[in-house]
C-alpha cells in the first residue's frame, strides 16, 4: 500500500474523468431522474434508491480499484480477477450488448435535445447525431472525444446548481406531485418494479460503463494512500446520486408538467431561467449535446472495434457506417424514453448481479490478501 499525499488538482482531475464517464444522455437529459427517482411518487422512496445506488456505486468502484492494483485493466480482467476466465468472459460478452444497447437511446437523446429545443424534426436530429458518431469513429478522432470528455464535471455541476435552484421553486410542490402520480392522474415510466430493485438497476447500469477507467486509476494509485482511492469512489458515487436524485424531487414537484418532456432537466431549466432563458435555455441544450456527443462516440468505436481490430480497414469503417444505419432506423420506431427505460432497467439488472458478485469476492480477497500480509510480518519478525 502506498504512503505518498495527493495533490487536489490530481483527485480533481481524476474525479472529473470519472463523472464524465458517469454522464451520458439519461442523467444530462433528466429521463433517469423522472423514471428512477420522481415515478415512486415519494420522497422516502426516492430516498431509499438514491442510499442504494450510492452503495452499489461506491463498493463496485472500490472492487474495480483494488483490481486494478493487481494488474487489470478492464472489466473481463477484473471479472477474471475475481471470478475466474469463464465467467470473466461472459461478462465481457455482455458489457459489449450493453454498450451496444446504450447506443440507441444515446443517439434518440440527441435527437430528442434538438427537436425539444429548437423544434428540429426527430429523424433530422438522429441523422445529425449518426454522422457525428459514424464520422467521429471512422477518422478515429480520439483527441476530440477526450477533450469534450472533459465537460463532465461542467455538466454534473450545471446539474447540481440547476436541481438546488429549481429545488426553491417546485419542492414546496411535492405534495401535489405525489397526489397526481399516485391518484392516477399523472402516469410515469418506472424503472424497477419497486425502489429497491431501481437502485439495483440504476447503480447497475452505472457501474458497467466505468470499469476500465476505475481498474486504470487502481493501477495508477498504488503510490497513494488507500484514503485517496475511498474519496475518489465516494466522489464518484455521491455526486450523480446526489444530483440526479434532487432533480427527480425537482420534478416531483413539476410533475405535471415534466411528464410531458423527452428532455425534463431542458424543460425546468428555461422554467426557471425565466427571462434569460431564451439564452442560458441553448446553452444547457449545447452542455447536453456535447455530453452526449462525448458518451456516444466511444460507445460505437468500442462496440466495432471489440469485433474488428484494425480501426484503418474497409471492413472496419463499414460496419461503422452499417451500425449508425442500423440505429437510425430502429430510433425512428422507439420513443427515447422507451429506450431509456427498457435498456436502462433490464441490463440495470445484470448490472446489479456484477456488484455483487464482484462486492463479495472483492471482500473475500482482501482480506485473504490482509491475512497474508500479516503472516509474512510475522514470520519475517
Amino acid at each position: 500500500m502506498g504512503k505518498e499525499k495527493m495533490r487536489i488538482g490530481l483527485l480533481a482531475s481524476l474525479a472529473g474523468a470519472l463523472l464524465a464517464y458517469l454522464i451520458g444522455s439519461g442523467t444530462a437529459s433528466g429521463q433517469e431522474s423522472m423514471q428512477y427517482f420522481t415515478s415512486w411518487g415519494s420522497v422516502g422512496e426516492t430516498l431509499t434508491v438514491m442510499v442504494i445506488n450510492a452503495v452499489v456505486m461506491f463498493c463496485t468502484f472500490m472492487a474495480y480499484t483494488y483490481a486494478g492494483r493487481h494488474g487489470t485493466s478492464d472489466l473481463a480482467g477484473v471479472c477474471e480477477f475475481y471470478c475466474g476466465k469463464v465467467v470473466g468472459k461472459l461478462f465481457t460478452a455482455f458489457a459489449w450488448i450493453f454498450n451496444t444497447c446504450c447506443f440507441f437511446f444515446m443517439i434518440s437523446g440527441f435527437g430528442s435535445t434538438l427537436n425539444q429545443q429548437w423544434g428540429l424534426p426527430l429523424w433530422a436530429g438522429y441523422l445529425i447525431a449518426v454522422a457525428l458518431a459514424v464520422g467521429t469513429a471512422v477518422m478515429g478522432l480520439q483527441g476530440i472525444v477526450n477533450i469534450i470528455g472533459k465537460i463532465g464535471p461542467v455538466v454534473v455541476t450545471f446539474l447540481f446548481l440547476l436541481g438546488v435552484i429549481a429545488a426553491f421553486r417546485f419542492f414546496p410542490h411535492i405534495p401535489d406531485g405525489i397526489v397526481l402520480i399516485k391518484s392516477g392522474q399523472v402516469e410515469l415510466l418506472q424503472a424497477g418494479a419497486n425502489p429497491v430493485l431501481a437502485g439495483l438497476s440504476f447503480g447497475g447500469c452505472s457501474i458497467l460503463l466505468v470499469a476500465a477507467y476505475m481498474a486504470s486509476i487502481g493501477k495508477e494509485l498504488v503510490a497513494y494512500k488507500k484514503k485517496y482511492t475511498i474519496i475518489l469512489c465516494a466522489i464518484g458515487a455521491l455526486a450523480i446520486t446526489v444530483t440526479v436524485g434532487i432533480l427527480g424531487l425537482c420534478h416531483l414537484g413539476n410533475v405535471e408538467q415534466s411528464a410531458t418532456a423527452a428532455i425534463p432537466n431542458l424543460l425546468i431549466a428555461n422554467d426557471i431561467f425565466g427571462v434569460a432563458s431564451s439564452i442560458l435555455g441553448p446553452v444547457f441544450a449545447i452542455i447536453i449535446l456535447l455530453s452526449i456527443y462525448s458518451t456516444f462516440c466511444p460507445m460505437l468505436w468500442t462496440c466495432v472495434s471489440t469485433i474488428i481490430k484494425d480501426e484503418k480497414s474497409f471492413k472496419y469503417k463499414l460496419t461503422c457506417i452499417l451500425s449508425g444505419v442500423g440505429v437510425f432506423i430502429v430510433d425512428l420506431f422507439i420513443p427515447y424514453e422507451t429506450l431509456v427505460n427498457v435498456i436502462m432497467t433490464y441490463c440495470g439488472y445484470t448490472g446489479s448481479v456484477v456488484f455483487i458478485v464482484l462486492t463479495i469476492r472483492w471482500i473475500m480477497v482482501s482480506r485473504k490478501d490482509k491475512l497474508a500480509t500479516a503472516s509474512r510480518k510475522v514470520e519475517l519478525s
